[in-house]
């Protein structure tokens, strides 16, 4: 499971114009109670469509979540007014233009080093070559345009209290700053993946690890296995 306080938002900014890290705040609606600042210190970057911007996110019409999900108090009551930890997926949900063959190129690049670390070889390497180069040209073809994630705006990050995700309206996000940057190398970019993976395995990793403890608790002999989905 994730928090996923969007309703709850009111506004806020986050900041990555430091290379490899993510500050800023946001607060939080509470129903009969005053909203909550929340102040945000991630070791990441956006993706490549706002990597290296300041952006203000907002909400005209703010609410608890727990009054949809007839529940009592606020749903924001126990998030973690700091949130140290990882940068998730975070993109504004635009385009870096249309499929070219230079863009297929560079995800084959970091395609190649997923299968090195994998250890894919021989004929089930060059089987997934053929589908992702004939998955390209189909694009490119189209004229579908790229997103480096999503088309729209998501925020995701990893902290002590978890997995916190937003799925927000493109008008709920305004770019205020950018700083000049260099594109990344694909084997930036696979590190960076490499990395939200990372920390999506240790957030499940320790989701697994509660339920445990919670069944040990309840007297079962503390084995828990399945898939949990947020």
């Amino acid at each position: 499971m994730a928090w996923r306080p969007y309703e709850n938002l009111i506004d806020g900014e986050l900041d990555n114009r430091t290379p490899g890290k993510v500050t800023g705040w946001m607060h939080f609606f509470r129903a009969g109670k005053q909203p909550v600042k929340i102040t945000l210190d991630l070791a990441g970057d956006f993706h490549e469509d706002i990597r290296g911007t300041l952006i203000r996110l907002s909400n005209p019409n703010p609410s608890d979540r727990n009054n949809e999900l007839e529940r009592s108090g606020s749903y924001v009551d126990g998030i973690a007014r700091m949130q140290r930890g990882t940068v998730g997926d975070i993109t504004a949900g635009l385009p870096l233009g249309p499929w070219t063959e230079e863009l297929a190129q560079r995800l084959m690049a970091q395609h190649e080093l997923v299968w090195d670390e994998l250890g894919i070889t021989g004929d089930k390497r060059e089987a997934r070559k053929q589908e992702l180069s004939q998955r390209c040209c189909r694009q490119i073809e189209a004229g579908d345009l790229y997103y480096p994630y999503v088309a729209y705006p998501y925020i995701e990050w990893y902290a002590a209290n978890g997995r916190v995700v937003l799925e927000l309206d493109p008008s709920q996000v305004e770019i205020v700053k950018t700083n000049p940057i260099k594109s990344k190398t694909s084997a930036e970019l696979y590190q960076d993946e490499r990395k939200r993976t990372e920390a999506f395995g240790a957030f499940m990793a320790g989701m697994l690890e509660d339920f445990s403890e919670k069944n040990h608790k309840k007297g079962g002999d503390g084995n828990v296995t399945g898939i949990v989905v947020g």
